[in-house]
């Protein structure tokens, strides 16, 4: 497997209060994001993986969002991993039920250096406490399917679940070291 020395990070979506904005309950996405994003770069800057942040904060429209974020990730030269930060929604649980809604990764094909590292943040945030929902597979979101390098979308934990945001707002910078850790120790041996 081929090490990552060069990666690109992003939050997704448009800023809170803008179109095309990330989702908003108990957390807000679009902020969220963002703050993870960068911190994931700074820890993968001082562990010596050039990052790129391609976040964007003027699009028109989803589509116009989607279309700026992928050409700000190709444009950076070989980069060898392209990262989605987002916060997922849909759980509707504000009391809290003892569950976390928990963490997946999005990937267009299961592949060895998408995947180790796919399946890396899934195990590390386990280990914070959120379910691990697991790597899925798609061929359907934007971003996977318009970037040169190889890409992954991570759904930190939902907006909507009062126990993701209660164990998010303690573990908020583990959080990042989490999702850095899993690209830092990429080529090592994983099960």
């Amino acid at each position: 497997m081929k090490k990552i020395r060069k990666v690109t990070v992003h939050g997704g979506h448009n800023p809170s209060g803008k179109i095309a904005c990330g989702a908003s309950d108990l957390l807000d996405e679009s902020a969220e994001n963002r703050y993870i994003a960068k911190r994931v770069i700074k820890i993968l800057e001082k562990n010596g993986i050039k990052a790129v942040n391609c976040t964007v904060n003027n699009g028109k429209s989803q589509n116009d969002v989607l279309r700026r974020i992928c050409a700000k990730c190709n444009a950076v030269k070989d980069a060898g991993l392209h990262i989605s930060i987002h916060f997922n929604s849909g759980i509707n649980d504000q009391k809290g039920d003892g569950k976390t809604g928990g963490t997946e990764v999005w990937l267009t094909k299961n592949t060895s250096d998408k995947g180790d590292t796919a399946r890396r943040i899934c195990h590390n945030m386990s280990k914070l406490g959120f379910t691990k929902r697991g790597v899925k597979t798609t061929n359907s979101l934007y971003f996977l399917n318009h970037t040169k390098a190889p890409a992954i979308l991570v759904e930190t934990c939902f907006v909507d679940d009062k126990d993701d945001y209660i164990l998010y707002k303690k573990k908020r910078d583990l959080v990042a070291m989490a999702i850095a850790s899993a690209v830092i120790n990429h080529n090592k041996n994983f099960n």
